[in-house]
């Protein structure tokens, strides 16, 4: 098992965004219950990890053991009432009884993970509407975790947005999506929604601690080494833990052998950088070549180069603090440029034969001035 899903979060406490965690405790700790939720936001912020959270706060068996049944849950909000909610103590799951340990290792029949990517036509979703009638074989409610939502074709919103309308009592929607905007706004209106930004450095190095204590590593310069690795992550803990895991498979986990796996051994980063703006095509190439013979993780490579080039945009601005000559030698529209050049290059990494290929091609598209157009 990797280590991001051995250690995926399993309690609201354990969820490392502080403002998701913050916002879920108290719609969680409120009588009314949602019947809908979406939680938008980047790949690898924890997204799947709260809804699976959720599914277990609403049917743990110990903390609902007291509690009465759906119907008259969902019934009693036609009249007023106080809003008494239940301290945060008692909203989180026990992950002992059998309704949460079944959920944790997914094999609940009442709790649906479904992949829009792959479940996006309608004929899916006219089959979900028909089983999301029956009522739930053992737990209080019925769960359907709905993935990359936005990939399902326009007719299969329709039919979805139907049975978003009028849910039986015993059903709840979580939708994940990467891509918000792409939703449909009736969809959206009739959720409860949850933005999950990318994570900050001290979130994602609150997580990397998790599994550093979980596996007992061993780690000088812990502080530094985890805040090197959250640096280069994208904001995403996955990613990050991800880097963790090579680091500690190849023994890298100090300084100088950890800048060789994420790529900024010997400060390449900036002096890729400025090779492009000399525009040297072949002492770039060169260099790419030599990173890729060492092994260079070039996804996390081209993490660093945006994070770097976002860094000097901001410090434009006076909003981030960098080198003063790095900053002379770079003007505004040479940081657009690069910056589009290198968010392009980061999503055509996830599918290329050759790993500095994307990185080679953008090489010569900017020294050639292409890019202009």
């Amino acid at each position: 098992m990797t280590l991001y899903r051995k250690y995926r979060p399993q309690k609201l406490e354990e969820l490392d965004l502080v403002e998701i965690r913050k916002r879920l405790s108290v719609i969680l700790s409120s009588d009314n219950t949602p019947h809908a939720f979406l939680f938008a936001g980047p790949k690898g912020t924890g997204k799947t990890s709260a809804a699976r959270i959720v599914a277990k706060i609403l049917n743990c068996e110990q903390s609902n053991s007291n509690q009465s049944s759906v119907v008259s849950d969902r019934l009693k909000t036609k009249e007023p009432k106080t809003d008494n909610r239940k301290p945060i103590a008692e909203v989180e799951p026990c992950n002992k009884c059998e309704t949460c340990i079944s959920i944790t290792e997914g094999r609940n029949l009442d709790i649906l993970e479904i992949d829009a990517a792959s479940n996006r036509g309608i004929d899916e979703i006219r089959d979900l509407r028909e089983k999301i009638k029956l009522a739930p074989a053992g737990t209080r409610y019925k769960i359907y975790i709905i993935d990359e939502v936005h990939m399902l074709t326009t007719e299969a919103f329709n039919a979805l947005l139907k049975t978003l309308e009028e849910p039986p009592l015993h059903a709840v929607f979580i939708l994940a999506t990467t891509e918000a905007d792409k939703l449909l706004p009736t969809i959206i209106s009739r959720c409860t929604r949850l933005d999950f930004k990318r994570a900050n450095i001290d979130e994602i190095v609150h997580s990397l601690k998790r599994v550093v204590k979980g596996e007992g590593l061993e780690i000088d310069n812990e502080g530094e080494i985890l805040e090197m690795i959250a640096s280069v992550s994208d904001g995403s803990f996955r990613d990050a833990t991800k880097i963790l895991e090579q680091a500690v498979l190849e023994k890298a986990l100090g300084k100088d052998s950890l800048k060789k796996i994420i790529g900024d051994s010997g400060n390449q980063t900036q002096k890729l950088l400025t090779l492009l703006l000399d525009k040297d095509s072949q002492k770039t190439l060169e260099l790419l070549e030599g990173l890729a013979g060492q092994g260079t993780n070039m996804r996390i490579f081209t993490s660093a180069i945006l994070n770097y080039l976002h860094k000097l945009l901001l410090a434009k601005h006076g909003l981030a603090t960098v080198d003063d000559a790095d900053l002379e030698k770079f003007s505004t529209s040479d940081i657009n440029d690069l910056i589009k050049i290198f968010s392009r290059v980061y999503g055509e990494l996830r599918t290329t034969a050759i790993p500095q290929l994307p990185m080679e091609l953008a090489v010569v598209e900017w020294c050639e001035g292409k890019h202009a157009n």
